[in-house]
Order: C-alpha cells, then structure tokens, then sequence
C-alpha cells in the first residue's frame, strides 16, 4: 500500500467516525490529515524524481562502459585483483584524476581515464632502463 492510499484510509476512519471539525478535537485531526496527504504527495514526487534520476545515473554509467574500449580486450582472469600487487599512481593530464593501476594494466600500454575517458597511454621504457635485465647472480667462487 503506498504512502497516499494510507493516508487516505486514515481519512475514511476520520469521516467514519464522524468527528466534528466544530470541536477542538475535530479541527486539529483534520489539519493533521491535510498535513499528512500535503506530506504523502510530496514523498510521492520525491520517489517519481528520484526514480527518473537513478534511471539518468544509470544511463550514465551504461555509456562509460560502453565507450571505454580499454576493458574489451581484458577477459575474466585479467580482471581478478591480486591484493598483494604494487599499485602506481598516474595522473590524467586532461583532468588531473588519481588513478591507481597494477603492473599488468600498465604492461597493456594504456587505457582510458574513468573520470574524463581521455586515452592514457604508458610508456615504460624508463622503468626498464633502471631494472637490471637478469636477476642478480652470485659471480664468486665458492668451489
């Protein structure tokens, strides 16, 4: 039952009862009720606008995935977060969000920012440079 056909029970009690709206009594019930109904039909506003702006937001958010073509190309076992993984920070220079990546979405040489959608490509030939190439070896002789 809705808000407003409560009300309106509320008010069929309030007339079945037959109170007069000459008395005290009568006169503050039925300001009440006026109340009430003014309250139940402002809550049903308030559901219709917010229905209509979950279906906006929700619109929203289909058109984000939609256009980010950077996800397309991950299948399911990419997608799995290791919460161990060493996260990097960058910057989008379009709008200046924070976005926190792993090494394997760095490794894929770019994506598209969530904030703004701009392309963020990773160049990480830098980094390579400062790795050794091999892991480190013992060079002595212990023999």
């Amino acid at each position: 039952m809705t808000v407003t056909e409560r009300v309106a029970y509320v008010r069929g009690l309030f007339e079945g009862l037959d109170f007069s709206t000459e008395k005290k009594e009568g006169r503050i019930l039925q300001a009440m009720l006026d109340l009430l109904e003014d309250m139940a039909l402002s809550i049903e506003d308030l559901e219709e606008e917010n229905d209509a702006l979950q279906n906006v937001i929700d619109a929203m958010v289909e058109d984000l995935y939609d256009d980010d073509d950077s996800y397309d190309e991950l299948d399911d076992e990419d997608m799995e977060i290791d919460p161990d993984a060493e996260l990097f920070q960058v910057i989008c220079p379009s709008c200046g969000e924070e976005i926190f990546v792993d090494e394997s979405t760095l490794s894929m040489g770019n994506i598209g920012c969530p904030a703004c959608g701009e392309d963020l490509e990773f160049d990480l030939s830098a980094l390579e440079d400062e790795l050794p190439a091999y892991p480190f070896e013992d060079d002595s002789d212990d023999e």
